[in-house]
C-alpha cells in the first residue's frame, strides 16, 4: 500500500533534520555531510520514500553505486531491514562492478575498432610498468609529442590521462602527445593481444562508450534506473564521472550524490578536485548540506571543525545529536620517549577502561597514517601483557586485505556456518544472517517456498558438519582445506549466478576463497577446537589497528591516534590539502574520547607543526609519560 509522501516517517529513528527532509523529497540533489551525519542512512531512508510512497514504481528500480564492496553491501542490508517486501528493487553495488556488468552483457554492441572477445582478462598495470612504457614510448613518439610524453606524471597516467580519455567509434590519428600515449596503451593492453588485458579505467572507459554510442541500451538503463544514488561522492575519478555524466545527466533520470569534500583522500587514485562542483553544473543539481552529527559528542565536533575550516573556510559547524558521558578531558595528547612506553600505556588505559566501563575491547581503536605493521609487535606484546589481543585490520592475507576478508559476503557466510555448527547453544543473529544470505542465492524464478526447503537443507547440512567436525580433530593437517571443500559443495559455488550475488565479479570469489583458507588455515594453528575457530578467525573481541584510510566510515567510542610525529607525517609538505584531509578523517571516527600519542623516537613533530598548532589552539591537555 503506498504511502502519501506529507505522511511518510522515517524507519528506526526519530526526525530527520529539516536540510534532510528537503533533500529526501527533492529531486537531483548534490548533499554534502561531514562525518557522522548518517549519510549512508540518508540514503537508505531516501530508498524506503521513493519505494513507499510510490514515487519509484514497478518495476523500476533504485540504483545505488557505492566505492567498496563493503559499502555498497551495508546499504544494501540496511535497505533489507527497512523494506523486506521492496528491498528487491533496490540494487546496490560498486562503481567498478557496475561498469563491468555492462561491458560483459552488452560488449557485442561495441564498434568494430573495439570488438572485445568473451575470455578477455583483468589486470593490472605496476607503478614501474606505466613508468617503463612511458620511458619506452618517448624513443618511438612522432618528435612533435615527445616533450608533452615526457611531461606525464606515472602516478598520474591511468586515472587522469587515460580515464579522461573519451573512445571513438574508430580510431582517429593522434594530435597530442597525451592522445598518442593513450591509443598507445590501448595498443598495447587491448588491440595487439589475443587476449585484451582490462583493468577498470579500460573497463570504465568501454562503458562509457556502449552507452554514448548506443541510444536503446542509454534509454533501457535509465528506464531501469530512474533514481541513482552515489555515495562518497567526493572520491569520484575522472572517468567514473565522465560515465555517469554518459548515462544519467538527461531527464528522466533523478541523481543523488552523497559525501563530504573535506574527506577526499583518493586523490592519489585520482579523484576530482571538486566532483560535487561539477556535478552541480551537470546535472543541475540543488544543493543542501547536513550538519547534524550522530557519532560524536559536542567537544569533538568543534575540535573537528577547527580542521575543517583549514579545508574549506565556509564549513558549517556540526550540531551534536550525542549525549555521552562526557568527561574534562575528552582530547588529549600523550608523549613518550620510545615506542615501548607507548604501547604499555595504551594497553594499560584501554584494559583498566575496558574494565571499569564492560565495553568492548573493539569499542576502541589505534589508528596511524601508515607503517601500522611496524607498530603492530610492540602493540601485541603489551597488549597480551594485559589480557588484550590486537588485530592488524591492514594485514595482508593473500591477495586481500584483513578488514576487507572480514567484511566480505562469502566469508561472512562461510564462518557463519562454520559458527552455526560448532556452537554449542543458539546463535539467533547468526542464523538470520545465514538464512538471509543464503535465500538471495536463490534465483527470482525459484524463490516460492524457497523458506522452509533451504531451512530444511541448511539444518541438513549442518547437522552434517556437527558428524565431521567429532570425527576430525582440529588439528588435522588438512582440516582447513576439507573444511572448505564441504562449505563449497553446500553452496554449490561453481553455479555462475551465486559468484554474482556474493562478489561484485565472478573472479573475486576465488580470491576470496583463497584469502579465507590462509586465514583458517592460521587460525585452526592456534585454536583448540572447532567452536573456537569461528571467533579466532573475526577476533571481534581484539582492539583493531588500522590506516586511516581504512578507518574511514567507521567509528568507535575511543580512539587513539598514534603517530603525531614525523616518521608517521614525513610527507605532509608534498600535498598539505590532501595530508590534512586525511587527518580530518582520523580525528572524527572518535565518538567520545581522542588520544594522540607522540614518539620522541619517532621524530619530532616539525613536518606537521600546523596540525599540531591547531590542537595547541584549541588547548588539548599534553601529558608527558617517563
Amino acid at each position: 500500500m503506498r504511502v502519501d509522501p506529507a505522511d511518510w516517517r522515517p524507519h528506526d529513528i526519530e526526525n530527520l533534520e529539516a536540510a534532510a527532509w528537503d533533500a529526501l523529497r527533492a529531486g537531483t540533489a548534490s548533499i554534502t555531510a561531514g562525518p557522522g551525519a548518517g549519510k549512508t542512512e540518508f540514503l537508505a531512508q531516501r530508498a524506503s520514500f521513493l519505494l513507499e510512497t510510490g514515487m519509484c514504481r514497478p518495476p523500476q528500480q533504485i540504483l545505488a553505486i557505492s566505492f567498496k564492496r563493503d559499502s555498497a553491501a551495508n546499504l544494501r542490508r540496511r535497505v533489507q531491514a527497512r523494506q523486506p517486501d521492496l528491498a528487491s528493487r533496490f540494487t546496490s553495488m560498486t562503481f567498478d562492478a557496475f561498469t563491468k556488468s555492462i561491458v560483459d552483457r552488452f560488449r557485442g554492441l561495441l564498434p568494430a575498432d573495439w570488438f572485445l572477445p568473451s575470455d578477455y582478462q583483468i589486470g593490472f598495470a605496476s607503478k614501474t610498468d606505466v613508468e617503463s612504457f612511458l620511458y619506452d614510448l618517448l624513443s618511438s613518439a612522432p618528435g612533435g609529442f615527445q616533450d608533452e610524453i615526457f611531461a606525464i606524471r606515472p602516478s598520474d597516467f591511468l586515472t587522469n590521462v587515460v580515464g579522461s580519455y573519451e573512445l571513438l567509434a574508430e580510431i582517429p590519428a593522434p594530435t597530442s602527445g597525451s592522445e598518442y600515449a593513450v591509443q598507445q596503451w590501448w595498443e598495447r593492453n587491448y588491440h595487439s593481444r589475443d587476449w585484451p588485458r582490462l583493468d577498470f579505467v579500460l573497463l570504465n572507459r568501454l562503458a562509457e562508450l556502449l552507452i554514448r554510442t548506443n541510444t536503446q541500451l542509454r534509454r533501457a538503463l535509465t528506464a531501469t534506473y530512474p533514481f541513482v544514488f552515489v555515495d562518497e561522492f567526493q572520491d569520484t575519478t575522472y572517468a567514473q564521472y565522465s560515465f555517469l555524466r554518459a548515462v544519467f545527466a538527461r531527464e528522466g533520470t533523478t541523481v543523488t550524490a552523497v559525501g563530504d569534500r573535506k574527506q577526499r583522500i583518493m586523490g592519489w587514485a585520482g579523484a576530482l578536485t571538486d566532483a560535487f562542483a561539477e556535478f552541480r553544473q551537470d546535472f543541475s543539481a540543488a544543493p543542501y548540506e547536513l550538519t547534524w552529527n550522530f557519532r560524536s559528542t559536542q567537544p569533538l565536533v568543534d575540535l573537528q571543525h577547527r580542521f575543517a575550516t583549514l579545508l574549506d573556510e565556509a564549513s558549517q559547524l556540526q550540531i551534536s545529536q550525542v549525549t555521552g558521558d562526557a568527561t574534562d578531558s575528552q582530547v588529549q595528547i600523550w608523549s613518550f620517549s620510545n615506542s615501548q612506553l607507548e604501547a604499555r600505556a595504551l594497553a594499560a588505559s584501554i584494559a583498566g577502561d575496558v574494565e571499569a566501563s564492560l565495553r568492548k575491547p573493539s569499542d576502541y581503536a589505534l589508528i596511524a597514517r601508515q607503517q601500522v605493521a611496524n607498530l603492530e609487535p610492540e602493540l601485541r606484546r603489551a597488549f597480551a601483557a594485559q589480557g588484550l589481543s590486537v588485530r592488524n585490520d591492514d594485514a595482508q592475507v593473500g591477495k586481500l586485505r584483513l578488514q576487507d576478508l572480514l567484511k566480505d559476503e562469502l566469508a561472512r557466510l562461510l564462518i557463519g556456518l562454520i559458527r552455526l555448527a560448532a556452537s554449542r547453544g543458539g546463535q539467533p543473529q547468526t542464523w538470520r544472517e545465514v538464512t538471509s544470505t543464503l535465500a538471495g542465492l536463490v534465483p527470482a524464478d525459484q524463490d516460492r517456498e524457497v523458506g522452509t526447503r533451504m531451512d530444511d537443507e541448511l539444518s541438513a547440512f549442518l547437522t552434517e558438519l556437527r558428524a565431521w567436525f567429532a570425527m576430525n580433530s582440529v588439528d588435522d593437517g588438512d582440516a582447513s582445506t576439507n573444511l572448505i571443500e564441504k562449505l563449497v559443495g553446500f553452496m554449490k559455488l561453481d553455479q555462475l549466478s551465486h559468484k554474482r550475488t556474493l562478489a561484485d565479479r565472478p573472479e573475486d570469489v576465488a580470491v576470496t576463497l583463497e584469502a579465507f583458507e590462509i586465514r583458517l588455515s592460521d587460525v585452526v594453528g592456534r585454536v583448540d577446537s572447532w567452536d573456537q575457530v569461528a571467533d579466532g578467525f573475526s577476533e571481534d573481541d581484539a582492539v583493531p589497528l588500522l590506516t586511516i584510510h581504512r578507518s574511514k566510515g567507521l567509528e568507535y567510542h575511543t580512539v587513539f591516534f598514534i603517530g603525531l610525529d614525523d616518521d608517521q607525517w614525513w610527507a605532509h609538505a608534498r600535498d598539505v590539502i590532501e595530508s590534512t584531509m586525511t587527518f580530518f578523517v582520523g580525528v572524527s571516527r572518535a565518538a567520545e574520547k581522542l588520544v594522540f600519542t607522540q614518539c620522541d623516537a619517532r621524530g619530532s613533530n616539525n613536518r606537521i607543526a600546523d596540525l599540531y598548532a591547531v590542537l595547541t589552539e584549541a588547548g588539548v591537555e599534553l601529558i608527558r609519560f617517563e
